[in-house]
């Protein structure tokens, strides 16, 4: 009894979630049904921080914040947990999102990495479409990536699954005669 009841309270709290990750499989979907993802709104899954040093005369800071850390000027900029972002465009296979009101030089790249149980999720990769990078270009700088958990992948809302229509044909089988 106890076991069930830990079961409908998993799925209970699972299907409250108002997010689903953007698959590979969810993306053929959103492509099949031709929804324009411009229009889409997505949400990054975890934090992080970019960040580069910068000399003390340096007053071009285009976003972020300069703080002064161990003798030196960093500019950080942070990206939080569930920040909406929008897609500028695809490239490739990658998605362009922008987190930001800016040009495309402020986009992250995001890009279709295997995952658990054979999917692909999108996840932010490098210019050359790797997972493992220590560095990003944003605003046309080299920045340092700093995570608080080991990788970050995109959202979308539950109610764009809503807009799909799904064409479904039943087969009505071969006999032998």
């Amino acid at each position: 009894m106890k076991k069930i009841l830990l079961i409908l309270s998993v799925l209970s709290l699972a299907s409250c979630q108002k997010n689903v990750y953007l698959t590979g499989s969810l993306m053929h979907q959103l492509q099949e049904n031709e929804l324009d993802l411009t229009r889409i709104q997505f949400y990054n899954d975890n934090p992080l921080y970019l960040e580069r040093e910068v000399p003390s005369s340096d007053a071009n800071i285009k976003s972020g914040k300069v703080i002064f850390k161990n003798g030196r000027y960093i500019n950080r900029i942070s990206l939080e947990k569930g920040t909406p972002g929008l897609l500028q465009k695809e490239n490739a296979g990658n998605l362009l999102l922008s987190f930001e009101k800016s040009k495309d030089d402020n986009a992250l790249n995001f890009g279709p990495v295997a995952g658990e149980k054979g999917e692909f999720f999108y996840q932010l990769v490098d210019s050359q479409g790797s997972p493992a990078f220590s560095r990003l270009d944003y605003e046309g700088n080299k920045y340092l990536v700093i995570y608080k958990k080991p990788r970050v992948r995109i959202m979308l809302s539950k109610s764009v699954l809503n807009n799909l229509k799904i064409k479904v044909r039943k087969m009505k089988g071969n006999k032998v005669k």
